[in-house]
């Protein structure tokens, strides 16, 4: 047949795809790495190729016919590169035209009559193939599957690179914007806690001329009833003010912690210490964490400076203790989340627990929190042990320090 299509519906790699990765610009990296795919297997052609809903992308390539190069790509129904991401292992033609396992198209097309193509990934998903082809029947041998293998290693990496770049492209977009926001609502507040102050004072008016108005009653005459009346519906006005004032004045005080923490992960702090990022990361998560019995702060022996950096490590904490409460949430319970701490040479273990956490909730919770994080770092690390969720931090100016450079990975989670 001309046209095989093996995968059929997008699945979730399709999302994967960004701007970034189907840019049509050259990348000297890829361009790199097919070239010397190319010399090392000794193949007139060779390519990374992305293989989409309805086509497969050319992000990089080298020796194509002039149409293909100038297309970029070809429908998916008529690639090869397609069963590399069905399988997720290599796929090997030898003699193209009597392979009934592959679409014609190319081969009549383009007298394509071998091929070797090995996974690219991104996120543990198969996103496409670097792949050699050539215009003769041929095999390949062990040390060129090693080859091109090595070379796929390369693309992931620049692949995972170009993601990282879109994420912090966009990380210093949101930062540029929440700055001046979070000042006019920080000013917005302010306001209103003047307001409250000027609330406050009208009350203790109100409150004076009750009392007077009290002291008057005493004294007996015919328009007693009515003044007793009215004074009983200004007490009861006057108290439901007092609560709203109270209400209002501890819903700002909250507003404004938060407004303070998201003020704290934007800044680069490069370390901080641990009270400093405990506290922005209770009051982030104080509507989460209030609906399952609360987060109390312990009180801490030990106050280090955290060396993964101040706005990175307040998040993730953040996220933490969202996760536990989502966990908490599902159990309807209302116990809340524990901290405990663990200091000892150049770390310290941040120990969240709860009466009703099991073994299998804190698994849950570990994996969405590092599929949440996306990366790991040198200065962190995170596991679970029994009904314990354990954040370990490496600490500044204390143990072995060297080699902290922070390492970017792709989670294995």
């Amino acid at each position: 047949m001309d046209r095989i299509d093996v995968l059929g519906d997008s699945n979730s790699r399709i999302d994967l795809f960004t701007k970034e990765l189907l840019a049509e610009t050259n990348d000297s990296e890829l361009q790199e790495i097919v070239k010397k795919a190319a010399t090392e297997l000794n193949s007139p052609i060779a390519l990374v190729s992305l293989v989409l809903d309805q086509v497969q992308f050319f992000k990089a390539h080298i020796g194509l016919p002039p149409v293909l190069e100038s297309a970029r790509g070809t429908h998916r129904d008529v690639s090869f590169c397609q069963f590399v991401v069905r399988d997720g292992k290599t796929f090997e033609v030898t003699d193209a035209p009597n392979d009934p396992r592959i679409p014609q198209h190319v081969v009549k097309e383009y007298n394509i009559k071998s091929y070797l193509g090995v996974p690219i990934m991104l996120k543990e998903n198969v996103m496409g193939s670097l792949c050699v082809l050539d215009t003769k029947k041929r095999g390949f041998s062990k040390n060129e599957h090693e080859s091109l293998n090595s070379l796929a290693q390369l693309v992931n990496k620049r692949l995972e690179a170009l993601i990282l770049d879109r994420r912090k492209s966009r990380l210093d977009l949101t930062e540029a914007t929440l700055k001046p926001a979070l000042k006019e609502l920080s000013k917005s507040l302010t306001s209103i806690e003047n307001l409250i102050k000027a609330g406050n004072t009208a009350d203790t008016s109100i409150r004076t001329f009750i009392n007077h108005s009290n002291h008057l009653l005493l004294a007996k005459s015919e328009y007693s009833d009515a003044l007793l009346f009215s004074l009983e519906a200004a007490k009861k006005a006057n108290q439901l003010n007092t609560d709203l004032l109270l209400e209002l004045e501890l819903t700002v005080k909250d507003g404004l912690d938060c407004v303070n923490a998201l003020q704290e992960i934007i800044l680069n702090i490069e370390s901080t210490k641990l009270s400093k990022v405990l506290t922005a990361a209770q009051d982030l998560s104080r509507n989460a964490t209030n609906l399952v019995g609360g987060f109390p702060l312990p009180e801490l022996k030990h106050d280090p400076k955290i060396y993964t950096k101040g706005n990175f490590s307040i998040a993730i904490i953040t996220n933490c203790l969202l996760v536990l409460s989502a966990e908490l949430g599902k159990l309807n319970s209302k116990n809340g989340i524990v901290l405990d701490t663990q200091k000892y040479d150049g770390f310290i273990d941040l120990i969240f627990s709860g009466n009703d956490f099991s073994e299998s909730h804190i698994e849950s919770a570990e994996i969405q929190l590092k599929k949440l994080i996306g990366i790991e770092l040198a200065t962190l690390s995170i596991r679970s042990r029994g009904n314990k969720l354990i954040l370990k931090f490496r600490t500044v100016g204390e143990g072995n320090l060297n080699n902290l450079e922070p390492r970017l990975e792709v989670t294995k989670n």
